[in-house]
């Protein structure tokens, strides 16, 4: 299946956000995998964004696997006009922080970069 340029970029942010938080944990891909119960290359697969992971798949790499709570939100587009994505690595960077620093560094962050545009 071919994605669209936004799709294959959220592939890529969400697997940089695992990977961050996997590392974090002190997990190899196979370790996450063994606890997801999927296959370590498939947890590869999903790191690097070449798959799309289905939300069931997503829920087990993050509750099981990782022991974190999976938060998923919606917004309105019209919301979000003046926000745009931060790039990958730094957006796993920040994945690596604790959670009561990440908000803050998110904000200042996005602040930093629409002041640089």
């Amino acid at each position: 299946m071919r994605h669209c340029m936004k799709t294959e970029e959220l592939l890529r942010s969400l697997g940089a956000l695992i990977r961050a938080n996997r590392i974090n944990a002190g997990l190899t891909q196979a370790a996450l995998g063994d606890r997801a119960g999927i296959v370590g290359k498939y947890v590869s697969e999903i790191e690097r964004g070449t798959r799309d992971v289905p939300m069931s798949t997503l829920l087990s790499i993050v509750e099981a696997g990782l022991q974190m709570q999976l938060d998923v939100g919606i917004r309105d587009k019209s919301e979000m006009s003046h926000q745009r994505a931060l790039p990958v690595q730094l957006d796993a960077e920040i994945a690596k922080l604790p959670a009561d620093v990440r908000a803050k560094v998110v904000t200042v962050v996005r602040e930093v970069v629409e002041l640089a545009r």
